[in-house]
């Protein structure tokens, strides 16, 4: 071997030849390219550098600048690296809090109040995972932050603002800091990231199929549309009538469907709730700042103080509401609502037009259904397409574009065009059952005449109802409510049937005239002992004749 050669002389070509041919020994050809990348994948997991490149990824630190480590940084048009100015650092920190009351408040988490002690080194691990290339060392820092938190004479958007303690929905103004009158107030609403994609076109693609399946009724899933596009395009009003999806059967696609809008407001501009408890009860108010509100599994009690607060949460644009630990106060809500059961919600009122409900039924349903398969493939496909942020902007564009029908109104649903096959199926399920009844149980026992105080016990005897359900049943029988006196007591409120025409004490029909006294003694109290439920005599108390002394037969 010469000079020249045994100065260029490696043992890596002698390696890397016998590790070739060991590999051709023990399986009988070369490696490819993708298993040879896999191999160095799998000996890379391996490595103790690789676990610690984990963790961070897990710590959401994956682009922070550690002294061992590459980062990523955004690139201009020409493709050089963008490092901020200081006036662009500044801009970007006081975008993204606020101070109140000595405190700080990171804008998306406005329940956790900072101090300014700790606020500095949350804004030097922010500055430095957002822009790992901007040199920050300590003396830059603290005039940094003395900027933000101590200049009061700075233009707005160059310090960290005054928050007035107020919180609000606009929709469509991607500005999260309000001016009012010095103060500043924060928009929660949130522009979703995949609405700054421009797709090559707009279509409603797997998702008008996906609606095709589990709408087995054409014109169900135009007005689903009508209304689902309506709601983008105008994001600053709000409609007055729900969408209601109804199955009693599971696995019938309305989760799916649910989250595929959710997607389309954005997740951040989204509530998801376990039934209406949670909408309608106290500290609702980080709720109501939502445009989506999507309430599973929705079973309201008959005749329930629920369902009318949700109706008006639907169609009225203010209401009063409150969050923990702040006073109540008015809020201008834009909220759209979708629900859904696997209840058939005959709970609602015959002809209700707050609530367009759309029976979910097909072949598709995860128990048994003979097209089952089909429809998880699609289910599938649906998910994946709108897991692409692009593909996502691709059926907005086409929901921003359609034109609603000439019915379609948002703030008045006309039932009587467009009501579904369950819309009238519940309304011919009026009168209430309950009330049927009661009317029967009180005709076949004569009782025209029911004191409040036992009301209540009738009624629950034919369902558990709250204790105001009572009124609303005699009421829609055609009774009346009014105090009277009777069996020498004061005046206490009666139901009473009106062609029994009550009055000083007395029922007066066209057949008979007895006293209450005796109505409710022989006819209401045997009535009563029948379904369990005893009652006072409603008599003038009488005492009783005294013995005669010779009145012993002895």
């Amino acid at each position: 071997m010469g000079e020249k050669e045994k100065t260029n002389f490696s043992l890596t070509g002698i390696e890397d030849d016998l590790i070739k041919a060991a590999v051709q020994e023990t399986i009988g050809r070369e490696h490819t390219e993708e298993e040879l990348e896999l191999l160095g994948l799998e000996a890379a997991e391996n490595s103790p550098e690789f676990a610690i490149l984990e963790q961070r990824q897990k710590q959401g630190l994956w682009n922070y600048p550690f002294d061992d480590s590459e980062v990523f940084s955004p690139l201009d048009e020409n493709g050089d690296e963008i490092i901020p100015t200081d006036i662009e650092i500044l801009r970007f920190v006081a975008a993204k809090f606020v101070k109140r009351e000595m405190n700080f408040f990171e804008i998306t988490k406005l329940e956790k109040p900072i101090t300014k002690f700790d606020l500095q080194p949350i804004v030097f691990t922010l500055i430095r995972s957002t822009f790992p290339k901007y040199e920050l060392p300590k003396e830059k820092l603290k005039s940094l932050m003395d900027a933000l938190t101590s200049n009061p004479t700075a233009e707005p958007g160059l310090s960290i603002p005054v928050w007035n303690g107020k919180t609000m929905t606009e929709p469509g103004n991607t500005e999260s800091l309000i001016f009012d009158n010095g103060q500043f107030t924060i928009n929660l609403w949130q522009e979703p990231s995949y609405r700054k994609l421009t797709p090559r076109d707009n279509s409603l693609g797997v998702f008008e199929e996906f609606l095709t399946f589990i709408f087995k009724n054409p014109a169900e899933k135009e007005v689903f549309l009508d209304w689902l596009s309506w709601c983008l395009q105008n994001e600053t009003d709000k409609p007055s009538w729900a969408i209601f999806l109804f199955s009693e059967k599971h696995g019938t696609g309305k989760s799916t469907l649910a989250s595929v809008v959710k997607k389309l407001f954005g997740e951040e501009n989204a509530s998801e709730q376990q039934g209406i408890k949670p909408i309608i009860s106290r500290f609702n108010k980080p709720i109501l700042h939502k445009k989506l509100i999507y309430a599973e599994e929705v079973k309201v009690a008959q005749n329930s103080d629920d369902g009318n607060k949700l109706k008006t949460l639907i169609s009225e644009r203010q209401t009063m509401a409150e969050s923990k630990g702040k006073d109540i106060e008015p809020v201008d809500h834009r909220c759209c609502f979708i629900l859904t059961t696997n209840h058939k919600p005959i709970w609602l009122e015959p002809g209700d037009r707050r609530f367009y409900i759309i029976h979910v039924d097909h072949e598709g349903f995860a128990a048994g259904g003979t097209q089952y398969e089909e429809f998880v493939a699609l289910v599938q496909r649906v998910k994946q397409t709108y897991d692409r942020p692009i593909d996502l902007a691709s059926l907005y564009g086409a929901l921003k574009e359609r034109k609603q029908s000439a019915i379609f109104d948002p703030y008045s649903l006309n039932v009587n065009k467009v009501a579904t096959d369950i819309m009238k199926e519940i309304n011919a399920l009026s009168p209430d059952i309950v009330e049927e009844m009661l009317e029967e149980f009180l005709r076949e026992h004569g009782i025209l005449f029911v004191p409040v105080r036992y009301a209540n016990k009738v009624v629950e005897f034919f369902a558990h109802r709250n204790p105001n359900a009572s009124k609303y049943s005699f009421d829609r029988l055609g009774w009346k409510k009014k105090k009277f006196s009777w069996g020498g007591k004061g005046p206490a409120w009666a139901f009473y049937d009106p062609q029994s025409n009550p009055e000083k004490g007395r029922l007066q029909t066209k057949n008979f005239v007895e006293t209450i006294e005796n109505h409710l003694n022989r006819t209401l109290g045997p009535a009563l002992n029948e379904i369990g439920f005893g009652i006072n005599f409603e008599m003038m108390e009488r005492k009783a004749p005294k013995a005669q002394e010779n009145d012993a037969p002895f």
